[in-house]
This record gives structure tokens, C-alpha cells and sequence, in this order.
């Protein structure tokens, strides 16, 4: 098994991922490339004292990196030795078990996915899965929260599929109950294509699916996973986001600002950082991309070296479950199904 590191798109710098990868190649237990220019990687592990390290990561060498400023397809197609461009035509070439994790520009990394891996046969559109903490302790599965803005019928029906599979191989879990977020919990809200979504899912799981979910409900209903077509996804998940970070400098603030203040926080300091904790994006998997031929992780581009630790070994999980495997059989077995009806 291999992971490939995409060392470049970190707001700090490639410091970040590279000390990640540090700190976990030799236990890890997978073989670990480092994608990016030689120069940089060799400059960041002797600033790390770690140049020793070299030896111990397959380099994939490129010259240049996309930027958060280049249009994603044009990127892909003509960056021809950009840091993408190079690990995906890595991963299609590859026959071991591999993955991909990268903080790069969200637009060419999803374009570089489709075009230079494609799609396992039988899936419509891929999605970004993203594992959310439920106030019950718990996770709920958020599908899709980018990666097709517009998804129709069929591919919403499939993100349920999808994301029953990566309960099944992630979370352990057999029998996840399925929402579908819209505007509103009654069945006749929403867009045509939600409502036949609706409609279809609800004859499909039977009691597996509770129906709607409002966005206010995401973190607390009885949905193990949450199917939404990417533009409301991504919202959703960047308001919830916003939210907490919102809320965290608001409580900052309160307990700060006054000697009383400073009192109360004092009182209950270590309640609110676990609680801040719980719901800090940064302590959680990366967002996975499904439905091509390979893994793809997508990391924040503000991620710290623990949300790094934490995508490399997410990683290492994804390849022992063999979910590509099962996402095709999968959908293989449908096809067969629906040509003998």
C-alpha cells in the first residue's frame, strides 16, 4: 500500500504537511511519496533537522504547483508537470493498493480526479464525502459536500449507496439510517429532483429513510448519513463551520474581556474545549472523494500538521477497507439487477 502526500496548497506552507509525514513514516506502516519539487522538500527537512528522512519517502518530483488562482481544468490540461497533473497519472499507472491527499485547489483536483482517473463504472457523479460530529458523540456521513453542485435524481440515489458503503467499511456500521437535506422536512419541499429523490429513496430503504433533514437539524438527527446535492452541501458546511469559529472567538471574547469573565472561563475552561474540540474540523477526517477509480483526500487548506496526521492515517484506512473494490462490485450487482428486471 501506498499514499501519495501532496506537499503543496498548506495557507502555511509546506512545513505543515511535510512534519506530518515526519512524524508518521515509520509507523504508519505504508510507504509514503511525498509529491512536490525535490529542492523544497530537501529545504523543509533540513530546517526540520530531519534530513536523514529523505531516504525514507519516495519523491514524485514536479516543477510546478496549481495554484488556488488557476482555472482547474485548463490547469489540468496544460500543467503537464504540476503537482496534480504528476500524482494523478502516478495513481492511474499504479497496481498497488494506492491514495491521494492533497489541500490543493478543490476545482483541479476534482477535474484532475474525473479526467485523469475516471469514474468506476456504473457511477453518475462522484461526491465528497465529509464525516461531521453529531452531538450525540457520533458521526454523520455529509455527501456530497462540493464536488457536483447540480446533481440530479439518479446521482443523489447514489450518494446513499455510497455512503452506506463507507459506513459499512469506515464506521463499522450495517443499518445507517439515510436523510436527504432540503429546506424543509415535509416531502413536497425542494426542487423536482429532490422530490423524486425523495420519493425514490423512501421506496428503496423503507425505514432506513427517515426523509428530509433541514440544514439546522445536520448535527443532531437520527441520520447517519445525509445526502445533498454539492452546492447545498458545501453551504451547509461552510456555515456550520463558520459557526463554530464564529462561536469559539465569541466565547474568547466573554471570558477575556472582563475580570469576571475571566473568572467564569476559568470555571468551566476545560468543558468548553473538549466541547470545541468535538466540533473542530481540523481534529476530524478529510473530505473523501468517491466514486473514481482511486482514493482522493481532500484536505482544508488551513489544515494543521494534526489534521494531516489524521488524513494520512484516514489513508491508510481507506486502502485496508479496499472500498474501491467494493463500490464496484457494488454497482456491478445493480447493473445486473436492473438488466434482469
Amino acid at each position: 500500500m501506498k499514499i501519495l502526500l501532496d506537499i503543496s496548497g498548506a495557507d502555511k506552507g509546506i512545513s505543515i504537511p511535510i512534519t506530518a509525514a515526519v512524524n508518521l513514516v515509520n509507523n504508519l506502516g505504508v510507504k509514503l511519496c511525498l509529491v512536490g519539487k525535490k529542492d523544497d522538500i530537501e529545504k523543509e527537512l533540513n530546517n526540520l533537522n530531519k534530513i536523514d528522512y529523505l531516504d525514507r519517502f519516495e519523491i514524485l518530483e514536479c516543477s510546478e504547483y496549481i495554484t488556488n488562482n488557476d482555472e482547474p481544468v485548463d490547469a489540468i490540461k496544460h500543467k503537464k508537470d504540476s503537482n496534480l497533473v504528476k500524482a494523478f497519472d502516478y495513481l492511474k499507472q499504479e497496481e498497488e493498493p494506492i491514495c491521494f491527499i492533497s489541500s490543493s485547489n478543490t476545482g483541479a483536483l476534482m477535474a484532475g480526479a474525473l479526467l485523469k482517473l475516471g469514474r468506476i463504472k456504473g457511477i453518475h457523479r462522484p461526491a465528497l464525502i465529509t464525516l461531521l460530529p453529531k452531538v450525540n458523540g457520533k458521526e454523520v456521513i455529509f455527501l456530497d459536500t462540493g464536488a457536483n453542485p447540480e446533481a440530479r435524481e439518479v446521482s443523489l440515489i447514489q450518494y446513499a449507496v455510497l455512503g452506506k458503503i463507507y459506513a459499512r467499511c469506515m464506521l463499522k456500521e450495517e443499518n445507517p439510517k439515510i436523510g436527504l437535506l432540503n429546506i424543509g422536512a415535509e416531502e413536497e419541499k425542494g426542487t423536482e429532483e429532490l422530490k423524486r429523490a425523495n420519493k425514490k429513496l423512501r421506496e428503496i430503504y423503507n425505514d432506513e429513510f427517515i426523509g428530509n433533514v433541514e440544514a439546522r437539524y445536520i448535527l443532531n438527527s437520527e441520520a447517519d448519513i445525509i445526502v445533498a446535492d454539492g452546492l447545498m452541501g458545501n453551504v451547509a458546511l461552510k456555515a456550520l463551520e463558520g459557526a463554530v469559529s464564529t462561536l469559539k472567538s465569541a466565547l474568547k471574547n466573554e471570558f477575556t474581556s472582563t475580570f469576571f469573565g475571566k473568572i467564569k472561563g476559568l470555571l468551566i475552561k476545560g468543558s468548553v474545549k473538549n466541547m470545541m474540540k468535538k466540533f473542530n474540523y481540523k481534529e476530524h477526517d478529510g473530505a473523501v472523494l468517491l466514486g473514481v477509480k482511486k482514493p482522493v483526500i481532500k484536505v482544508h487548506g488551513s489544515s494543521n500538521v494534526k489534521t494531516y496526521e489524521v488524513a494520512l492515517i484516514q489513508a491508510k484506512r481507506l486502502l485496508e477497507s479496499d472500498i474501491i473494490n467494493k463500490i464496484s462490485e457494488e454497482f456491478v450487482k445493480e447493473e445486473e439487477e436492473s438488466l434482469e428486471e
